[in-house]
Protein backbone atom coordinates (compact mmCIF):
# COMPACT_ATOMS: atom_id res chain seq x y z
CA UNK A 1 0.00 0.00 0.00
CA UNK A 2 2.91 2.52 0.39
CA UNK A 3 5.08 1.85 -2.60
CA UNK A 4 1.73 2.58 -4.52
CA UNK A 5 1.29 6.37 -2.63
CA UNK A 6 5.45 6.40 -3.00
CA UNK A 7 5.61 6.12 -6.58
CA UNK A 8 3.25 9.09 -7.64
CA UNK A 9 5.04 11.17 -5.17
CA UNK A 10 8.62 10.26 -6.74
CA UNK A 11 7.37 11.19 -10.61
CA UNK A 12 5.83 14.37 -9.40
CA UNK A 13 9.12 15.27 -7.69
CA UNK A 14 11.17 14.03 -10.95
CA UNK A 15 8.53 16.40 -13.23
CA UNK A 16 8.96 19.41 -11.04
CA UNK A 17 12.87 19.41 -11.06
CA UNK A 18 13.24 18.29 -14.91
CA UNK A 19 11.25 21.93 -15.37
CA UNK A 20 13.23 23.86 -12.98
CA UNK A 21 16.47 22.65 -14.50
CA UNK A 22 15.03 23.82 -17.80
CA UNK A 23 14.22 27.34 -16.89
CA UNK A 24 17.53 27.97 -15.57
CA UNK A 25 19.09 26.66 -18.81
CA UNK A 26 17.29 28.74 -20.52
CA UNK A 27 18.01 31.58 -18.48
CA UNK A 28 21.75 31.10 -19.10
CA UNK A 29 20.81 30.85 -22.84
CA UNK A 30 19.52 34.30 -22.70
CA UNK A 31 22.51 35.84 -20.92
CA UNK A 32 25.34 34.14 -22.88
CA UNK A 33 23.14 35.84 -26.42
CA UNK A 34 22.69 39.36 -24.60
CA UNK A 35 26.42 39.77 -23.28
CA UNK A 36 27.28 38.32 -27.15
CA UNK A 37 24.83 40.93 -28.58
CA UNK A 38 26.78 43.84 -26.38
CA UNK A 39 29.87 42.04 -27.79
CA UNK A 40 28.73 42.39 -31.71
CA UNK A 41 27.46 45.93 -31.10
CA UNK A 42 30.52 47.38 -29.08
CA UNK A 43 32.08 49.32 -32.04
CA UNK A 44 29.63 51.65 -33.84
CA UNK A 45 30.21 52.95 -37.82
CA UNK A 46 30.36 56.46 -38.03
CA UNK A 47 31.33 59.45 -40.35
CA UNK A 48 33.67 62.04 -39.90
CA UNK A 49 35.10 65.36 -40.78
CA UNK A 50 38.19 67.81 -40.14
CA UNK A 51 37.13 71.69 -38.95
CA UNK A 52 38.02 73.52 -41.67
CA UNK A 53 38.83 77.12 -41.72
CA UNK A 54 36.51 79.62 -44.30
CA UNK A 55 35.01 82.72 -44.26
CA UNK A 56 31.63 82.53 -42.62
CA UNK A 57 29.14 84.95 -42.57
CA UNK A 58 25.61 84.79 -40.56
CA UNK A 59 22.38 85.84 -42.12
CA UNK A 60 19.36 86.97 -41.21
CA UNK A 61 16.11 86.29 -43.35
CA UNK A 62 12.87 87.92 -43.14
CA UNK A 63 10.14 88.22 -44.50
CA UNK A 64 7.46 91.74 -45.58
CA UNK A 65 5.40 93.46 -47.98
CA UNK A 66 6.61 96.62 -50.08
CA UNK A 67 5.02 99.77 -49.26
CA UNK A 68 4.61 103.23 -50.02
CA UNK A 69 6.83 105.55 -47.93
CA UNK A 70 4.18 108.23 -48.54
CA UNK A 71 0.82 107.06 -48.81
CA UNK A 72 -2.11 110.31 -48.17
CA UNK A 73 -5.49 109.89 -47.84
CA UNK A 74 -7.22 113.38 -50.12
CA UNK A 75 -10.43 114.61 -47.98
CA UNK A 76 -12.57 117.05 -48.82
CA UNK A 77 -12.45 120.39 -46.58
CA UNK A 78 -15.53 122.05 -48.53
CA UNK A 79 -19.28 120.72 -49.28
CA UNK A 80 -20.57 120.89 -52.93
CA UNK A 81 -21.42 119.04 -55.69
CA UNK A 82 -18.64 117.61 -57.31
CA UNK A 83 -18.86 119.23 -61.05
CA UNK A 84 -15.86 118.34 -63.07
CA UNK A 85 -13.48 115.10 -62.56
CA UNK A 86 -9.68 115.58 -63.68
CA UNK A 87 -8.37 112.57 -62.21
CA UNK A 88 -9.16 108.64 -62.24
CA UNK A 89 -7.84 105.86 -60.16
CA UNK A 90 -4.27 105.43 -61.82
CA UNK A 91 -3.34 108.71 -62.80
CA UNK A 92 -0.14 110.26 -62.02
CA UNK A 93 -0.45 113.68 -60.07
CA UNK A 94 1.97 116.15 -58.66
CA UNK A 95 1.63 118.03 -55.72
CA UNK A 96 -0.82 120.96 -56.20
CA UNK A 97 -2.37 119.01 -59.57
CA UNK A 98 -6.57 119.49 -59.41
CA UNK A 99 -8.23 116.26 -58.85
CA UNK A 100 -11.82 117.56 -58.69
CA UNK A 101 -14.29 121.13 -58.27
CA UNK A 102 -17.09 121.70 -56.48
CA UNK A 103 -19.74 123.44 -57.46
CA UNK A 104 -19.51 127.18 -55.55
CA UNK A 105 -21.49 129.66 -57.05
CA UNK A 106 -23.25 130.24 -53.60
CA UNK A 107 -20.12 131.29 -51.98
CA UNK A 108 -18.85 133.56 -54.70
CA UNK A 109 -22.34 134.75 -54.30
CA UNK A 110 -21.61 135.27 -50.13
CA UNK A 111 -17.83 136.67 -51.12
CA UNK A 112 -19.47 139.35 -53.65
CA UNK A 113 -22.19 140.72 -51.26
CA UNK A 114 -19.35 140.29 -47.74
CA UNK A 115 -16.80 142.46 -50.19
CA UNK A 116 -19.62 145.30 -50.27
CA UNK A 117 -20.38 144.94 -46.89
CA UNK A 118 -16.47 145.40 -45.75
CA UNK A 119 -16.21 148.70 -47.95
CA UNK A 120 -19.16 150.01 -46.28
CA UNK A 121 -18.04 148.74 -42.62
CA UNK A 122 -14.64 150.95 -43.47
CA UNK A 123 -16.26 154.45 -44.49
CA UNK A 124 -18.43 153.89 -41.37
CA UNK A 125 -14.86 153.69 -39.22
CA UNK A 126 -13.30 156.24 -41.23
CA UNK A 127 -16.50 158.46 -40.50
CA UNK A 128 -16.59 157.86 -36.91
CA UNK A 129 -13.09 158.39 -36.12
CA UNK A 130 -13.64 161.60 -38.02
CA UNK A 131 -16.61 162.45 -35.68
CA UNK A 132 -14.90 161.15 -32.96
CA UNK A 133 -12.15 163.03 -32.76
CA UNK A 134 -14.48 166.30 -32.76
CA UNK A 135 -16.51 164.76 -29.99
CA UNK A 136 -19.53 164.38 -32.28
CA UNK A 137 -20.00 160.67 -31.57
CA UNK A 138 -19.08 158.54 -28.56
CA UNK A 139 -16.38 156.12 -28.01
CA UNK A 140 -18.46 153.51 -27.40
CA UNK A 141 -20.47 153.49 -31.31
CA UNK A 142 -17.05 154.03 -32.66
CA UNK A 143 -15.80 150.69 -30.94
CA UNK A 144 -19.13 149.15 -32.57
CA UNK A 145 -17.99 150.35 -35.65
CA UNK A 146 -14.70 148.76 -35.33
CA UNK A 147 -16.19 145.21 -34.21
CA UNK A 148 -18.30 145.53 -37.88
CA UNK A 149 -15.51 145.96 -39.91
CA UNK A 150 -13.25 142.89 -38.21
CA UNK A 151 -16.93 140.91 -38.11
CA UNK A 152 -16.96 141.20 -41.97
CA UNK A 153 -13.07 140.93 -42.58
CA UNK A 154 -13.10 137.49 -40.77
CA UNK A 155 -16.16 136.39 -42.91
CA UNK A 156 -14.58 137.05 -46.16
CA UNK A 157 -11.01 135.08 -44.54
CA UNK A 158 -13.74 132.22 -44.08
CA UNK A 159 -15.44 132.65 -47.51
CA UNK A 160 -12.24 132.67 -49.51
CA UNK A 161 -11.01 129.67 -47.65
CA UNK A 162 -14.19 127.95 -48.38
CA UNK A 163 -14.16 128.88 -52.28
CA UNK A 164 -10.32 127.50 -52.37
CA UNK A 165 -11.34 124.58 -51.05
CA UNK A 166 -13.93 123.75 -53.34
CA UNK A 167 -10.87 123.50 -55.56
CA UNK A 168 -9.97 119.72 -54.42
CA UNK A 169 -5.88 119.74 -55.30
CA UNK A 170 -3.08 116.56 -54.47
CA UNK A 171 -1.49 117.74 -51.49
CA UNK A 172 1.76 115.13 -52.61
CA UNK A 173 2.97 113.03 -55.78
CA UNK A 174 2.47 110.15 -56.95
CA UNK A 175 -0.81 107.72 -58.83
CA UNK A 176 -3.94 107.89 -57.54
CA UNK A 177 -4.42 104.40 -55.90
CA UNK A 178 -8.16 104.47 -55.41
CA UNK A 179 -11.22 107.74 -56.39
CA UNK A 180 -13.94 107.59 -54.08
CA UNK A 181 -16.38 110.08 -56.28
CA UNK A 182 -17.56 110.38 -59.44
CA UNK A 183 -19.50 113.61 -61.21
CA UNK A 184 -22.55 114.43 -59.33
CA UNK A 185 -21.46 113.05 -56.08
CA UNK A 186 -22.31 115.27 -53.06
CA UNK A 187 -19.22 115.51 -50.89
CA UNK A 188 -19.61 116.58 -46.90
CA UNK A 189 -16.69 118.04 -45.26
CA UNK A 190 -14.40 114.72 -44.18
CA UNK A 191 -15.48 113.12 -47.12
CA UNK A 192 -13.21 110.81 -48.92
CA UNK A 193 -11.96 112.02 -52.02
CA UNK A 194 -8.70 109.90 -53.49
CA UNK A 195 -5.77 107.67 -51.94
CA UNK A 196 -2.39 109.07 -53.46
CA UNK A 197 0.49 106.38 -53.32
CA UNK A 198 4.42 107.82 -53.74
CA UNK A 199 5.54 104.41 -55.97
CA UNK A 200 9.12 106.26 -56.01
CA UNK A 201 9.42 106.25 -52.17
CA UNK A 202 9.45 102.70 -50.76
CA UNK A 203 9.39 101.40 -47.42
CA UNK A 204 9.24 97.35 -46.17
CA UNK A 205 8.56 96.64 -42.55
CA UNK A 206 9.62 93.20 -41.36
CA UNK A 207 9.59 91.77 -37.79
CA UNK A 208 12.60 89.82 -35.99
CA UNK A 209 13.43 88.40 -32.83
CA UNK A 210 14.94 89.78 -29.94
CA UNK A 211 18.19 88.16 -30.50
CA UNK A 212 18.36 89.35 -34.27
CA UNK A 213 17.08 92.72 -33.31
CA UNK A 214 20.70 92.76 -31.08
CA UNK A 215 22.63 92.32 -34.47
CA UNK A 216 20.95 94.98 -36.56
CA UNK A 217 21.46 98.83 -36.42
CA UNK A 218 20.20 101.80 -38.50
CA UNK A 219 21.60 102.47 -41.55
CA UNK A 220 22.69 98.89 -42.24
CA UNK A 221 21.76 97.28 -45.94
CA UNK A 222 20.06 94.34 -46.58
CA UNK A 223 19.58 92.25 -49.89
CA UNK A 224 16.14 92.76 -50.83
CA UNK A 225 14.16 89.54 -53.12
CA UNK A 226 10.91 89.04 -54.82
CA UNK A 227 9.23 86.29 -56.53
CA UNK A 228 7.99 89.02 -59.22
CA UNK A 229 11.88 89.14 -60.33
CA UNK A 230 13.82 86.50 -59.68
CA UNK A 231 17.42 86.12 -60.05
CA UNK A 232 17.28 89.67 -59.41
CA UNK A 233 18.44 91.57 -56.40
CA UNK A 234 18.28 94.90 -55.11
CA UNK A 235 19.60 96.87 -51.89
CA UNK A 236 17.61 99.06 -49.01
CA UNK A 237 18.63 100.50 -45.77
CA UNK A 238 17.80 100.12 -42.20
CA UNK A 239 15.65 103.70 -41.37
CA UNK A 240 14.00 102.85 -37.78
CA UNK A 241 14.15 99.91 -35.58
CA UNK A 242 10.99 99.85 -32.98
CA UNK A 243 12.39 100.52 -29.55
CA UNK A 244 9.58 97.57 -28.23
CA UNK A 245 8.81 94.59 -28.85
CA UNK A 246 4.79 93.38 -30.36
CA UNK A 247 2.60 90.84 -28.56
CA UNK A 248 4.33 88.55 -30.27
CA UNK A 249 8.04 89.51 -29.24
CA UNK A 250 8.84 90.64 -32.56
CA UNK A 251 10.43 94.10 -33.11
CA UNK A 252 9.86 96.08 -36.48
CA UNK A 253 12.30 97.00 -38.99
CA UNK A 254 11.54 99.54 -41.19
CA UNK A 255 13.74 99.70 -44.48
CA UNK A 256 14.02 102.43 -47.33
CA UNK A 257 14.00 100.82 -50.56
CA UNK A 258 14.92 103.04 -53.81
CA UNK A 259 13.75 100.74 -56.90
CA UNK A 260 11.46 101.69 -59.61
CA UNK A 261 11.01 98.25 -60.71
CA UNK A 262 8.85 97.26 -57.26
CA UNK A 263 5.83 98.80 -56.71
CA UNK A 264 3.86 98.69 -53.53
CA UNK A 265 2.13 95.56 -52.70
CA UNK A 266 4.85 93.23 -53.54
CA UNK A 267 6.04 90.45 -51.50
CA UNK A 268 9.09 90.32 -50.72
CA UNK A 269 12.77 88.88 -48.76
CA UNK A 270 15.17 90.77 -47.11
CA UNK A 271 18.23 89.52 -46.27
CA UNK A 272 20.97 90.97 -43.40
CA UNK A 273 24.55 89.80 -43.52
CA UNK A 274 26.11 89.96 -40.20
CA UNK A 275 29.91 90.24 -40.20
CA UNK A 276 32.20 86.62 -40.93
CA UNK A 277 34.18 84.76 -38.96
CA UNK A 278 37.91 86.28 -38.70
CA UNK A 279 39.19 82.52 -39.81
CA UNK A 280 41.20 82.10 -36.71
CA UNK A 281 38.38 79.86 -35.60
CA UNK A 282 37.35 76.72 -37.27
CA UNK A 283 34.37 75.30 -38.66
CA UNK A 284 32.15 72.16 -38.52
CA UNK A 285 29.46 70.97 -40.03
CA UNK A 286 25.99 72.17 -37.94
CA UNK A 287 24.80 68.23 -38.29
CA UNK A 288 27.82 67.38 -35.90
CA UNK A 289 26.80 69.58 -32.98
CA UNK A 290 24.90 67.32 -29.98
CA UNK A 291 23.04 68.70 -27.47
CA UNK A 292 21.58 72.38 -29.26
CA UNK A 293 22.57 75.20 -29.52
CA UNK A 294 21.95 75.91 -25.06
CA UNK A 295 24.37 73.09 -24.53
CA UNK A 296 26.54 72.44 -27.52
CA UNK A 297 28.91 69.08 -27.63
CA UNK A 298 30.74 67.39 -30.25
CA UNK A 299 32.13 63.69 -30.42
CA UNK A 300 35.66 63.99 -30.67
CA UNK A 301 37.70 60.89 -32.14
CA UNK A 302 40.74 59.67 -30.21
CA UNK A 303 42.63 56.43 -30.46
CA UNK A 304 39.67 54.74 -31.90
CA UNK A 305 37.19 55.35 -29.87
CA UNK A 306 34.53 58.68 -29.21
CA UNK A 307 34.92 61.31 -26.43
CA UNK A 308 31.80 63.60 -25.97
CA UNK A 309 33.56 67.24 -25.64
CA UNK A 310 31.45 70.11 -24.79
CA UNK A 311 32.33 73.60 -27.15
CA UNK A 312 31.51 77.07 -27.79
CA UNK A 313 29.94 77.78 -30.80
CA UNK A 314 30.00 81.45 -32.88
CA UNK A 315 28.05 82.64 -35.74
CA UNK A 316 26.30 80.16 -38.32
CA UNK A 317 25.26 80.15 -41.91
CA UNK A 318 22.62 77.63 -41.61
CA UNK A 319 24.93 74.67 -42.78
CA UNK A 320 28.19 75.08 -40.83
CA UNK A 321 28.59 77.10 -37.29
CA UNK A 322 31.91 78.33 -35.94
CA UNK A 323 33.35 76.97 -32.78
CA UNK A 324 35.09 79.44 -30.60
CA UNK A 325 36.53 77.21 -28.31
CA UNK A 326 36.75 73.36 -27.45
CA UNK A 327 38.55 71.36 -30.04
CA UNK A 328 41.71 71.64 -31.86
CA UNK A 329 42.82 71.84 -35.49
CA UNK A 330 43.96 68.25 -35.61
CA UNK A 331 40.47 67.20 -33.89
CA UNK A 332 38.60 64.39 -36.12
CA UNK A 333 35.20 65.36 -35.48
CA UNK A 334 31.92 62.65 -36.19
CA UNK A 335 29.80 64.50 -38.51
CA UNK A 336 27.23 61.40 -38.12
CA UNK A 337 26.21 58.55 -36.04
CA UNK A 338 26.06 60.10 -32.78
CA UNK A 339 23.20 58.80 -32.29
CA UNK A 340 24.18 55.30 -30.84
CA UNK A 341 27.44 56.83 -29.01
CA UNK A 342 28.33 57.10 -25.41
CA UNK A 343 31.56 58.59 -24.07
CA UNK A 344 34.60 56.08 -24.78
CA UNK A 345 32.70 53.86 -26.78
CA UNK A 346 35.04 52.05 -29.61
CA UNK A 347 33.78 53.46 -33.40
CA UNK A 348 34.09 51.99 -36.86
CA UNK A 349 34.95 54.97 -39.49
CA UNK A 350 33.75 54.73 -42.72
CA UNK A 351 34.91 57.53 -44.75
CA UNK A 352 38.54 57.31 -43.94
Amino acid sequence: MKSKIVTPIIVTVSIVGLIAWKLVDNKQTIDRNAELSLTVNTVVPIMVEEPQYVDLSEKISVNGRIDSENEVVVYSKAQGIVIKKYKNAGDVVGRGTVIAQLENNVIRENLRLSELDLAKAKKDVERFQNLASIGAVTVRELEEAQITLRTVESRITDLQDQLRHTTITSPASGIINKDYFEEGTLLSVGSSVVDIVDNKALKMVVGVTEKEILKLKVGMEATITTDVYPGNTFTGTIEAISPKSNDQFYYSVELVLNHPQLKPGMFAAAIFNMDGNNRNTPVVSREAIVGGLKAPHVFVIRDSKAYKVAIQVGISDGEYIEITDGISPDDTIVKSGQINLIDGIEVSILNL
